[in-house]
């Protein structure tokens, strides 16, 4: 599977294929931008 992170309040957009290292990877965003929502966004085409 494919996972996008995007951030609500700046153009972070990068791409993953393991939502372990996405889910890691937004969690250090939040914590270094203390007012940025993250969201990890499945690519997976229905």
């Amino acid at each position: 599977m494919a996972y996008r992170l995007q951030c609500d309040s700046c153009d972070l957009e990068s791409e993953y294929t393991d939502w372990a290292d996405a889910n890691s990877d937004a969690s250090d965003h939040e914590a270094e931008y203390a007012d940025h929502w993250v969201s990890i966004v499945d690519l997976q085409e229905a």
